[in-house]
């Protein structure tokens, strides 16, 4: 795991500074605090920083071909590079390193893009190519690690994480007032748009090819395939096929040079994962961490535990209070350079700190709600569809309800592709319009997406919706961001592309049997586990917001969100501000009081 920077003098003439590009590469530090490298040749740099984990003695980045006419830097894992590498080696490829990242760079040699089809793994890579006088830039195919860019005066930058153009001599920070906006209805930014203007993101299974004279080509080499299913197996030969390709999952993810563990929530996803770890390695060789709260009702430390009980493995387990996790509020901005309204950020930076402290690798489950069917909302798009009902004016409803059942009346009528986000949303249209003071349009990446699904049955467009948008935008950069803010790499079995290709092609109702969520996979883990585990409420890894912005967090919710500030800073109208703590809904408050903290500690 690495964190990656460069810059491309687009006039060949000028040489890149060195100074800046050293400043870029160290803000990427705690994505990589073992080692560092750069490359530089007349107008073009290359920065790295380094995370060991593969190939310890000689995966020194930046790394080059034989005749040093290409050179890369990468961030991630590769998990099919020994295979790749055989095959190259027979093709008359010399190898310098026993690293991955040496073979991405003979595989492009050899079949430039087309490479990206033949990588199974997590990345994002740079590749300068010395004879054709081009960068290459690409991410993986469901966006499991960071890539953004930026054109500045007569040059590309690139980084891993936003703070690393920030960090460019003279950019210009400004904010993107519909970024904005985007981030108070979706709780997030999607891509390609970050919080600044001028910064972008490139989009998860793209890649691109930036060239002199400033011309930049982005294309997508993968997309989900929603448009065929699996009609000639059992459910029974379904789960078996599960089983397989998440052991598979799992096994590829296994290798590694350093210590490796996993996280246990106590959850069936990461629950699964431990499960089928045994499979592969002894129990007592496998190293589980959870954290857990003193409040009760959010504490899943008690299924964690059952889970390493039965399971046999090596479980860790740190139980927080609510002043130790509340002190990490004003942290996490600090690593956190676009706000993220997502409460679940915080126990994710204790748990990656925990872990860190006995590993440098970790599994996680992340991915098995949008493969399987987890969240409650698809019951709900489940119902409308069967009952037809959301062709009545529900809408007209939903005064005389409040919290969940208000929010589904509300939209209930929208199309499938809207309501899926707006039924999470933290603010709605109105509110976001009344808090900017402005009209916009929003929804462009939501029917961006919807106009690439091509399945035919309604749910599966919210599954390949939610992971184009809140897995890839909001939750793989949550887990990247934690973990990497601690040097801890996090690999995610539940995304593998195969798995995830596979999931598309199960029929919906096969996931919702029985108007139970996650249905097939709860099958498969009552194979492994305790019923009391698998068959029990979703919880995720929640802190209890509510009573801490009443009560530990509030004279800080006061002092970022006085009617004083929000009107110096001219930025959200103040009575707009005040009538949301009125109203006292905690996601909305959380979500101006990240914006304000963010704002405070990066403009």
């Amino acid at each position: 795991m690495c964190g990656i920077c460069g810059i491309l003098e687009f006039n060949s003439k000028k040489a890149v500074e060195e100074n800046a590009l050293r400043a870029m590469n160290q803000t990427l530090v705690h994505r990589g605090p073992d080692d560092w490298g750069i490359y530089l040749k007349e107008n073009v740099g290359l920065g790295n920083r380094r995370l060991s984990i593969i190939d310890l003695a000689t995966g020194h980045q930046p790394i080059h071909n034989e005749d040093r006419s290409l050179w890369i830097v990468s961030n991630g894992e590769i998990y099919n590079f020994q295979k790749l590498r055989e095959e190259l080696e027979k093709r008359g490829h010399q190898f310098y390193t026993r690293s991955d990242t040496e073979t991405v760079l003979h595989l492009y040699e050899e079949e430039e893009e087309e490479c990206l089809k033949k990588l199974d793994g997590m990345f994002a890579l740079a590749i300068w190519d010395e004879k054709k006088k081009y960068l290459f830039l690409a991410r993986d195919p469901l966006g499991k690690k960071p890539l953004c860019w930026a054109i500045f005066g007569n040059k590309f930058i690139f980084a891993s994480e936003i703070k690393g153009i920030l960090a460019y001599p003279g950019f210009k920070k400004e904010l993107d007032s519909k970024s904005l906006a985007k981030y108070l209805l979706y709780g997030f930014i999607p891509a390609p748009a970050t919080i600044f203007k001028g910064i972008r993101k490139l989009l998860p299974g793209h890649f691109m090819v930036v060239g002199k004279n400033s011309k930049i080509k982005e294309e997508k080499y993968w997309e989900l395939d929603y448009s065929s299913k699996i009609e000639d197996l059992s459910r029974e030969e379904i789960k078996k096929k599960v089983v397989v390709l998440l052991q598979e999952a799992i096994k590829k993810r296994l290798i590694s040079d350093v210590p490796l563990g996993v996280f246990l929530s106590g959850g069936v996803d990461s629950s699964i994962v431990v499960a089928l770890m045994t499979k592969i390695i002894s129990p007592s060789q496998i190293q589980a961490f959870s954290i857990g709260f003193k409040e009760k009702g959010f504490d899943e430390s008690p299924y964690a535990k059952l889970v390493a009980k039965h399971l046999g493995i090596d479980h860790h387990l740190k139980i927080f209070s609510q002043e130790e996790i509340s002190e990490q509020v004003l942290k996490i901005v600090q690593f956190l350079d676009e706000p993220m309204a997502d409460p679940s950020l915080l126990p994710t930076l204790l748990l990656s700190s925990f872990t860190q402290k006995g590993v440098k690798v970790a599994l996680s489950g992340d991915g098995g709600d949008e493969n399987f069917a987890g969240y409650p909302k698809y019951l709900a798009h489940w119902f409308l569809k069967k009952t037809s009902i959301h062709r009545l004016p529900l809408y007209l409803l939903a005064n005389l309800f409040s919290g969940k059942i208000k929010t589904f009346l509300r939209y209930s009528s929208y199309p499938l592709h809207l309501r899926n986000q707006l039924w999470i949303s933290p603010f709605s249209l109105q509110e976001v319009e009344n808090l900017t003071g402005k009209k916009m349009e929003l929804f462009e990446d939501i029917r961006r997406y919807h106009k690439a699904f091509n399945g035919k049955d309604a749910l599966d467009e919210a599954f390949f919706l939610d992971i184009k948008l809140t897995l890839s935008d909001l939750y793989l950069v949550k887990t990247d961001r934690a973990s990497m803010a601690t040097s801890l790499e996090v690999r995610c079995p539940f995304l593998d592309r195969k798995l995830v290709e596979f999931c598309a092609q199960i029929p919906a109702r096969l996931k919702l049997k029985g108007f139970k969520t996650k249905s097939l996979l709860k099958e498969i883990a009552g194979e492994f586990l305790p019923r009391e585990v698998v068959f029990r409420p979703k919880m995720g890894l929640g802190i209890p917001l509510a009573r801490w912005l009443q009560k530990e967090l509030k004279p800080l919710v006061s002092e970022s969100l006085s009617l004083q500030k929000i009107k110096k800073e001219g930025i959200l109208n103040p009575e707009k501000v005040e009538r949301t703590l009125n109203r006292n809904n905690p996601h909305q408050i959380w979500t101006l009081l990240v914006f304000e903290q963010w704002l405070e500690r990066w403009m």
